[in-house]
């Protein structure tokens, strides 16, 4: 797996699936705005290709899992919605910028997938999206939900439905929490890996 996220070691574990972790080193850049949703969803889908391919480019053999998630915040203006693309932020007072933006509002969470296989080069990719609805969030509580996820899209991380500060998913819950376990099971199938 190209990542050393937790919550993705944990669904891999849970499903049973045998693997060891190899981050990717990819430096990801994302673009500030996207005028489509599906641009956004090809966005999570490319970073995720890139990573298992980093690592491919590392291993000889094996199926390398890449993920990206990213956070979409529409945005109306003159001309049409836009969606203000989100990932993980670099400091804690740019996490405690995006939990003011996002606090209130409604926005959507994608994940893209990819699996390589190193030895052949045959992948598979697929994305999930999911909806948000955060709550007004406190400065409070910015002050301390800006120091617990530097390591997620949109500075926030949820864990159940009812999570303290979201109103409402719709959607997997794993694809907000960064690794959607339907879309890794149709993905692993297509090598013939059923979990």
């Amino acid at each position: 797996m190209a990542s050393s996220s937790p919550r993705r070691k944990q669904v891999l574990t849970e499903l049973g699936v045998k693997f060891r972790v190899i981050p990717s080193r990819l430096v990801e850049e994302l673009p500030l705005f996207s005028r489509r949703k599906l641009e956004v969803s090809k966005i999570a889908q490319k970073l995720a290709v890139r990573k298992a391919e980093e690592v491919c480019g590392r291993v000889s053999q094996g199926l390398v899992i890449g993920a990206d998630t990213i956070v979409a915040l529409p945005r109306t203006e003159k001309g049409g919605e836009k969606f203000e693309i989100i990932g993980k932020p670099r400091t804690i007072e740019e996490a405690k910028e995006i939990l003011r933006r996002l606090g209130g509002t409604s926005h959507q969470v994608y994940t893209g997938l990819a699996i390589i296989d190193a030895k052949t080069g045959k992948r598979a990719v697929g994305y999930e999206v999911s909806l948000v609805r955060m709550k007004r969030l406190s400065e409070p509580e910015i002050s301390r939900i800006s120091q617990l996820h530097l390591d997620k899209a949109g500075a926030y991380g949820i864990k159940e439905r009812n999570d303290l500060i979201v109103d409402l998913v719709k959607g997997s819950l794993d694809n907000v929490m960064g690794m959607p376990r339907k879309l890794l099971k149709e993905l692993l199938g297509k090598f013939g890996v059923r979990v």
